[in-house]
């Protein structure tokens, strides 16, 4: 059976509300700063709920949203994301993004994967959080972290060998089982896309396991814009890679758009819809058509 999902990114819902002075005197101080002079003006957490609304009018079967779910990693936020998401009439994938692991306080009480713990249900290799994996149907969504804590101005990722290495165990298993494979991730994992400081510092280690194993469709957020690309898989063809601006981002920029895309994913074929922001509500672009699986045409 197919899979017809919502695909949201940096979707940044934020919530201050009892945190004390303390706990920006550390790499929140310059985040704080960019949130009240930049941030909290340029993004609305109410686009969120047109974002469900449209994927409950779609008809979708879930929601997945490839992390920075929050700003700071702060209790405050993930708890108000946890509410957020425990009120979408639909099941819902997340996995993590650097915001959400912005201190290493943050990561060492594995904060986000204590409130967001029910959206990540699946398959795993004992005694590890990431990757893991959800069937459903003839689909396989493969949720990886690339999040680690950083230096202020920096928003650098890492998957890490030994997820990296699992991530080929369960690529190799799924494709074995003839399902649509597509990897959730949050930083781009094709070269030259993310800014500077944003970089997935193992991007071409990451490259390897899908040479080598290969995949369906990759889809990543993290730099608020639509991208478009493609990773070379099993003798050489094309994994489309694609990446989707922020959902609540109200820019009117061509390509920075707040956005989502709507997929329909079964094997041998994905097609998808990419909605962008019009400053009233998300309209539709032309539909794609088909995205082939296995060569990254359209």
């Amino acid at each position: 059976m197919p899979l017809r999902f919502v695909h949201c990114s940096d979707i940044h819902l934020l919530e201050l509300a009892g945190n004390t002075p303390q706990r920006f005197f550390n790499k929140r101080l310059t985040g704080g700063v960019n949130l009240l002079l930049n941030r909290s003006r340029k993004y609305s957490g109410s686009m969120f709920q047109g974002i469900v609304a449209a994927a409950q009018a779609h008809g979708a079967e879930r929601l997945v949203i490839t992390g920075d779910l929050t700003n700071l990693a702060l209790q405050s936020e993930f708890e108000h994301v946890q509410r957020a998401l425990e009120a979408v009439p639909m099941p819902v994938t997340v996995i993590p993004g650097n915001h959400d692991a912005y201190t290493r306080g943050s990561v060492r009480s594995r904060r986000f994967e204590h409130y967001m713990s029910a959206f990540m249900e699946g398959e795993r290799e004992p005694d590890t959080d990431y990757p893991f994996v959800q069937r459903l149907g003839d689909v396989a969504l493969i949720g990886l972290s690339t999040a680690i804590p950083s230096l202020p101005l920096y928003a650098v990722g890492r998957v890490g060998d030994e997820q990296l290495a699992r991530l080929g165990r369960f690529l190799a298993k799924l494709g074995a089982e003839g399902l649509a494979r597509v990897v959730l991730i949050h930083h781009p994992v094709v070269r030259g896309v993310a800014k500077p400081r944003h970089d997935l510092l193992d991007l071409d280690a990451f490259g390897r396991v899908i040479a080598e194993h290969g995949a369906e469709l990759i889809l990543h957020g993290h730099e608020h814009r639509r991208i478009e690309g493609a990773l070379p898989g099993p003798g050489g063809v094309a994994v489309p890679v694609h990446g989707v601006g922020s959902g609540t981002y109200l820019s009117q920029k061509p390509g920075r758009h707040g956005a989502y895309v709507l997929y329909t994913v079964r094997p041998g074929r994905v097609t998808r819809t990419y909605h962008r922001w019009d400053g009233r509500d998300f309209v539709a672009d032309e539909p794609d058509g088909p995205v082939l699986a296995g060569t990254g045409s359209h």
